[in-house]
């Protein structure tokens, strides 16, 4: 969850529909203290940032959520939703369709469910899924990351950009093939990626045009999908190899 944050330090550029899986009870303060901290918003008596939990989040509760986000915001700033839901009914997820992926300007949605398999396919695609899970690793893996990260992954990344998009693809294979047992090792290719984004943000300082916020927009999205098991590592870094 972290990374939507430094996403936003370095960009600001922040997503307006975020699902995070996860137990409610733990995320929620996490959740409320990194967007106080981060976007400077006040959570305690500000009308524009709601928080809600239902058991089951149903059409009519989808319907009143339209109507709140259209509203004009108090204070002329951002409006945060913050919702948890153990269940969400597949007529909800339909009534929310165009609001998730064209809600009111300056409106946020963090949407923090158990599993986001709960979730349509209509409506997945128009959000970004983020893992809530804390994972932790021993100390002896920590240090390979760090290291192979810091010796190769910085030089690596400089090649990915400069590259041509045959040796692109070449890379993306490469890293692929290393792994932990027969699992693709997703921690390279998320530094691989933090490496590649902080390039580019030292290359386009003072470039804040359409063009550069959609290749950011790119490299988060290929982070956002990297946390789900069900993704290819390897198809993202060659989707990204196109794009950029």
């Amino acid at each position: 969850m972290d990374h939507i944050f430094q996403h936003y330090k370095k960009t600001g550029y922040l997503h307006h529909a975020h699902v995070i899986e996860g137990a409610h009870d733990t995320l929620l303060p996490l959740l409320v203290s990194a967007l106080e901290k981060n976007l400077g918003i006040e959570s305690k008596g500000n009308p524009d940032f709601a928080v809600k939990f239902f058991e089951s989040l149903g059409v009519d509760e989808a319907r009143e959520l339209k109507v709140s986000q259209t509203r004009a915001s108090f204070a002329d700033a951002r409006k945060i939703f913050i919702i948890g839901a153990n269940s969400f009914t597949h007529e909800a997820q339909n009534a929310l369709l165009k609001t998730f992926e064209e809600p009111t300007e300056g409106t946020h949605f963090f949407i923090i469910l158990p599993r986001a398999e709960m979730l349509l396919p209509t409506l997945r695609s128009r959000v970004l899924v983020v893992s809530g899970a804390i994972e932790s690793t021993d100390d002896t893996k920590a240090l390979a990351l760090q290291d192979f990260s810091e010796k190769n992954l910085g030089g690596q990344a400089e090649k990915f950009l400069n590259a041509s998009l045959e040796d692109r693809f070449a890379i993306a294979k490469k890293l692929a093939e290393k792994k932990v047992g027969e699992t693709i090792d997703r921690e390279v290719f998320r530094s691989l990626l933090d490496n590649i984004e902080r390039i580019l943000y030292s290359r386009t300082v003072g470039m804040r045009d359409d063009a550069t916020a959609n290749i950011f927009r790119e490299v988060f999205q290929a982070k956002t999908y990297l946390a789900d098991r069900g993704s290819s590592p390897k198809m993202l870094l060659e989707h990204l190899a196109m794009i950029l």
